[in-house]
Parts: C-alpha cells; sequence; structure tokens
C-alpha cells in the first residue's frame, strides 16, 4: 500500500478531507501530516529489532586501521550486539560503554589481548587493530524502511512501508490527535496491541527439545550453537 494510501485511510478516522496528494501539496494540514508521517515511520524503527531490518557488516582488517566506517544504512546495532571472528570464538570481543575508558586505553598505551570495541565518530572502533585479513561481522539494524527514491523516509506519494502499514496508520492517527490536543488514549491502546502482536510473531519460537523426558529449551554454547 502506497503511503498516499495509508493517509487516506487515517483521515478516516481524523475527520479531514482525503488528500489527493500529500508529498507535493503546500496545504498546511499536509505539510503537517507529511512531517507526522516520518515521525511515526521512525517511531516504528526504533520501537523494535525487527527481523525484516537485520543486517551483517563484515569489516576486513589490514593489521593497521582500527577505525572503521558504518554502513551507511546503519541506524543501531542489535540488541546484545557483539562482534564476531573465527579467531574469537572462545574471547568475545568486549564493548566498552565509557568513552574516558576508551581514552585511558589509547592515553597510556595499554596493550591488550582481548579485542575491545566502541563507536563513535561513525565508525567502528576496534583496539587491538585488527589483523590482517581477519574478518569481523556484527548485526546491525538497517534504517532502509521505506521502498522509494529515499530508503529512510517517505518522499514520495508511492513510497511503501517496509514493516506493517497498520501499525503505520494506527500510529500516524494518535500522534496526530496528540498533537493536535485531542484525546489519544484509545488509539495509543490500539497502537500498542498491534504492535506488541506484531513484536510477538516477527520472530520464531524459541527451539525446543523433545525427549524421553520431556520438553526442554537447549542451552548455548560460547560458538552460539544451540546443543541439547
Amino acid at each position: 500500500m502506497t503511503i498516499l494510501s495509508i493517509v487516506q485511510k487515517v483521515v478516516l478516522s481524523l475527520d479531514l478531507e482525503q488528500p489527493t496528494v500529500l508529498f507535493s501539496s503546500t496545504e498546511r494540514t499536509w505539510v503537517e501530516m507529511a512531517n507526522i508521517v516520518n515521525i511515526c515511520a521512525a517511531q516504528i524503527l526504533e520501537a523494535y529489532d525487527w527481523q525484516r531490518l537485520i543486517k551483517t557488516a563484515t569489516i576486513t582488517g589490514d593489521g593497521v586501521e582500527t577505525a572503521f566506517p558504518l554502513p551507511a544504512d546503519y541506524d543501531r546495532m542489535v540488541r546484545d550486539a557483539n562482534l564476531w571472528s573465527p579467531g574469537l570464538t572462545w574471547y568475545p570481543s568486549q564493548q566498552m560503554q565509557d568513552f574516558n575508558q576508551w581514552l585511558e586505553l589509547q592515553s597510556y598505551a595499554i596493550e591488550t589481548w582481548q579485542q575491545r570495541w566502541m563507536i563513535f565518530g561513525g565508525n567502528l572502533n576496534v583496539v587491538p587493530p585488527v589483523a590482517d585479513t581477519e574478518t569481523l561481522r556484527f548485526g546491525y539494524i538497517s534504517n532502509n524502511i521505506v521502498n522509494g527514491p529515499v530508503t529512510s523516509q517517505f518522499t514520495t506519494d508511492t513510497d511503501n512501508f517496509i514493516l506493517d502499514d497498520e501499525l503505520l496508520r494506527l500510529s500516524i492517527v494518535w500522534n496526530w490527535k496528540k498533537i493536535k490536543g485531542y484525546d489519544f488514549q484509545v488509539e495509543l491502546a490500539e497502537y500498542g496491541e498491534r504492535l506488541n502482536s506484531l513484536q510477538f510473531s516477527d520472530v520464531g519460537a524459541r527451539q525446543r527439545i523433545i525427549s524421553g523426558r520431556g520438553a526442554y529449551r537447549s542451552g548455548r554454547f560460547p560458538t552460539g550453537q544451540s546443543f541439547p
């Protein structure tokens, strides 16, 4: 469904006239609506690590470089993200949360055998330098939420939302009412219910092993593989 079609459904809940155009309109109502559409799309993007938006990035070391540009469509790391490499099976890399600790590591030339990493300056920064030809992989959430000329936001009436159209419609309705000072609690609750439902169904069920003693969930080895 195009974003114009979604908005035409939205206005049925807002007692507004149906627009024939959205992003090319200069009328205040539709300029505001176009802005809210993108606010809501970003809201949905940030609400959950949607599996359709999860990607894997790979960096290859040269033995010298410690700063690697993030992917062009990078929004954020996946939850509990880490760097993975064949050489880090038993000693995974460690994310540093405090920039002052990172500076301390640099300032005193503290040698470390364990890979440490931190994101800043638009780069994935690692120490010590990644060995020549060694690869590090990590999962991230892409900001490509739109099928259209600009994939990170809506810009034309024929753009399509990568995620759920109905969730976007509900988000637009309650955000519009909130901005206009109307009561939006019912619409917010409907949005929350659909969001929870989509989050529940977005990934497969956890693996369960059936044995003579009944069903139980599998455990995890350091490699990330699942075994009984």
